[in-house]
């Protein structure tokens, strides 16, 4: 590892407790004490809160410590009732001013929280944040960040979220793009659409899988203790784990299980349905008594993963229809203690399963049927998926692999955080932001900064403020500009290197001047912003080409 890596802070604040199925919390359990052993040199600091930090111990190493860096929710606070009532008369309002003032809310939380933040990289000497759950909250210019992007569903599934949920989402994926120096993702499919949604150049983010050593707790695989609970005999029933979430396509399977059945699936063979009860447990309940499959469909409900390995070891099959998957743990599971898998042929599921499963469209309940039946009844085949399934397992394995790869992107991210020009806060139509922030390379000598800015006529606001930020502090005067001119603002930029924040107010959404769904948060356009060098060249961040 080099040395100039001493310090990396990481991210642990949406860790909540007893998530002990979360994807996302087996990749940080997979992970971190991987990287502690594989850079002993390097101390991490993971950033936490209060309500799982105690539960976060088992991290900690020689190199490896936790720091409580947000503090317990006071329920009888007086902010804490004013945010519940606020979010329950935003749920009243129509869709416009709900998704405008969801914005509003959110940006405005942001800012709270980083100014309670306030200089923690630089107070803990970190040297890079890494962000395993996409949000970089904790940014500070000049200090690499890297960003693991998790869930763009709302991208594909936006109508499976309500409003406040897109918005949040879309948020944190954008600020990962626009801050982070580095990214990751779990598998292609989901880099390939983080590219696209987040305008990414491709040399900034890669695919990095996700690899656990020991796949589940498999010494629980002969304890039939669940099985026998629950009425099940060993072989005899097909298992789907997940929660009872839309996109998890559970209607389409019981539709499909039922065809099954109708068309001679055997009679003792059940399905096995486990997940946390809600309102889409509750109807998919009554959908299966009107079917008259009440005896052949089993809701277990939340279970422990010992009980979950229990049952997936032992079952005829896996069956995975889910419509949408980031990467896909129980698929690789399943492979692992040699149970055959069908599974979704969208989004990261063919990725992840290649030729190691049945592949189907699980938006066609006939092709689910088909797969059911083969898994039931095609000996040579199920035996042939087993064997393809423990390779494929294999090759997701090796969590070294995992944490090498990490290791070399923060690397990569190091190099690159002090060799780049960056400018955040401009969307591709020119249109800016309340902030705009250019982090600029060292060079051979000092440069000048010019960003050209255009108040358009039809502005709402006379005049606007553009106030300069070097160094934390503000550098002159605001600079006016009026609605309907042009100014270009000229600054200074040292040879070393050097970041600056522009503050412009006051903002509006466009939204709200008209029928259009522009939910953005905008200021003033932005012409052109480059870097000009003594010999009169020049470098362009906006619009992005050549040097002349």
């Amino acid at each position: 590892m080099n040395k100039s890596l001493r310090t990396i802070a990481i991210d642990l604040t949406s860790v909540l407790p007893g998530e002990e199925n979360c994807e996302s919390n087996t990749f940080i359990l997979e992970l971190l004490p991987q990287l502690s052993k594989m850079a002993p040199q390097t101390q991490f600091v993971l950033l936490t809160q209060a309500a799982s930090h105690n539960e976060l111990a088992v991290l900690d190493q020689l190199n490896m410590r936790r720091q409580m860096v947000v503090g317990p929710i006071g329920t009888n606070s007086l902010r804490y009732h004013l945010a519940r009532i606020v979010h329950r008369i935003i749920s009243f309002l129509p869709i416009r001013p709900q998704s405008i003032l969801n914005h509003l809310s959110y940006k405005l939380k942001m800012r709270l929280k980083l100014s309670r933040s306030g200089t923690l990289m630089s107070d803990i000497s970190a040297d890079l944040l890494y962000c395993p759950f996409t949000a970089p909250n904790y940014f500070e210019p000049g200090i690499p960040t890297v960003c693991t992007i998790f869930n763009l569903q709302h991208k594909n599934y936006a109508e499976f979220f309500n409003l406040d949920q897109v918005m949040q989402n879309d948020n944190i994926f954008m600020e990962a793009c626009r801050r982070a120096t580095a990214l990751s993702a779990m598998s292609n499919y989901l880099r390939d659409t983080a590219i696209v949604h987040g305008n990414l150049d491709p040399q900034r983010i890669r695919t990095i899988y996700l690899r656990r050593e020991n796949h589940f707790l498999f010494k629980t695989e002969n304890d039939n203790r669940i099985l026998k609970l629950l009425g099940l005999k060993q072989y005899r029933y097909l298992f789907y784990p997940a929660n009872f979430l839309k996109h998890k396509n559970h209607e389409m399977l019981i539709t499909a299980f039922g065809m099954a059945c109708q068309i001679g699936l055997s009679k003792d063979i059940k399905l096995v349905l486990t997940g946390t009860p809600g309102e889409g447990l509750d109807w998919l309940m009554s959908a299966v008594n009107a079917m008259n499959l009440g005896d052949r469909v089993i809701f277990p409900g939340h279970l422990p993963n010992n009980e979950i390995a229990a049952l997936m070891a032992n079952c005829l099959g896996v069956v995975f229809p889910s419509l949408y998957e980031d990467f896909c743990l129980p698929v690789i599971e399943a492979m692992a203690v040699g149970v055959p898998v069908a599974c979704s042929n969208t989004t990261s599921l063919p990725e992840v399963a290649a030729d190691a499963a049945i592949l189907f469209d699980p938006r066609i309940p006939t092709e689910i049927t088909k797969a059911f039946i083969i898994l039931a009844e095609d000996e040579k085949l199920r035996t042939r998926h087993i064997e393809t399934g423990r390779k494929r397992a294999i090759e997701f394995s090796d969590n070294e692999r995992m944490a090498r790869e990490y290791l070399e992107l923060f690397q990569y991210a190091l190099t690159s955080e002090k060799q780049i020009n960056l400018l955040t806060g401009v969307y591709n139509d020119g249109w800016a932001g309340p902030f705009i922030e250019i982090h600029t390379a060292p060079a051979l000598s000092a440069q000048t900064l010019e960003i050209e800015f255009s108040a358009l006529k039809w502005l709402p606001h006379t005049r606007l403020s553009i106030q300069a930020i070097h160094g934390g502090k503000n550098h002159g005067l605001p600079i006016k500009l009026d609605r309907g001119t042009n100014i270009v603002l000229s600054l200074p930029i040292e040879s070393t290197g050097d970041w600056y924040k522009l503050r412009i107010s006051p903002t509006f959404v466009p939204a709200q001047l008209s029928h259009c769904d522009d939910q953005r948060e905008l200021s003033a356009m932005i012409k052109r912003c480059r870097i000009v060098r003594g010999n009169g060249e020049f470098v362009d961040l906006f619009p992005e080409k050549s040097p002349e």
